[in-house]
């Protein structure tokens, strides 16, 4: 039976294939100061979560590359608490840096993660699944935050894998169109961004403070001060 292990080579039986070591990528996870200090120091690990809004699925959820977004969502945790979109209070807004090692992850920016996914929807539909659509949170929602649809089809491609055997996927990878466009008739969106939802903590290598979002919030803090 194909059980979660560390990130690490192996022999996929059912598949007839060998497990690689595919992908080494940095993540940021926006949280509390006192979060960021205990994980940098050990103490600490990060839990996966299972809010109704984690649009990937289940997991630990990072912001691929971009220690700014990740920076940007604790700070609006920070500012509205009433939403709680994290799991403990954010009272002074930072972000952690993750080394990652993922083997197998379902990415949503290839042709091959599209397939999977629609080929399950039509599959839970054709069952007689009942799937909630994606909502908005508002009115003024454009981004249609409520993906409650795209979560439970993501949480039964990792149901079929472990049903059939297979080794599960360490990580979903998914690229998030948000925000407003740039310019006029742009595609480009002012908050898109690339989201990892972590499903196999024994990926992460390790914890660190990113010394450009250190410095970024102390210039932030004189500018304010002097203002």
């Amino acid at each position: 039976m194909a059980t979660r292990q560390a990130c690490q080579p192996g022999y996929d039986a059912e598949q007839g294939r060998l497990r690689i070591v595919r992908v080494l990528v940095v993540g940021y996870h926006g949280c509390d100061q006192a979060t960021c200090d205990a994980l940098v120091a050990g103490k600490t690990q990060l839990r996966p979560s299972s809010n109704p809004y984690d649009w990937l699925g289940d997991g630990i959820y990072f912001f691929e590359g971009d220690w700014r977004r990740a920076l940007k969502f604790a700070v609006a945790s920070c500012n509205r608490p009433q939403d709680r979109l994290t799991r403990e209070p954010v009272r002074s807004a930072a972000v952690v840096g993750a080394i990652l090692r993922v083997g197998d992850w379902l990415d949503m920016s290839t042709q091959k993660g599209i397939e999977e996914f629609a080929r399950t929807y039509r599959d839970m539909i054709s069952r007689g699944r009942v799937v909630p659509p994606n909502k908005q949170a508002n009115g003024n929602d454009s981004d249609w935050i409520l993906r409650r649809m795209d979560r439970q089809v993501f949480n039964q491609i990792h149901n079929n894998r472990k049903t059939l055997n297979m080794l599960p996927y360490d990580a979903v990878r998914g690229p998030f169109p948000q925000g407003n466009p740039v310019a006029p008739s742009s595609s480009i969106r002012s908050g898109t961004h690339v989201q990892i939802a972590l499903r196999n903590s024994a990926c992460v290598l390790g914890y660190f403070a990113p010394i450009e979002a250190f410095e970024y919030r102390a210039q932030a803090a004189m500018e304010i001060s002097v203002s």
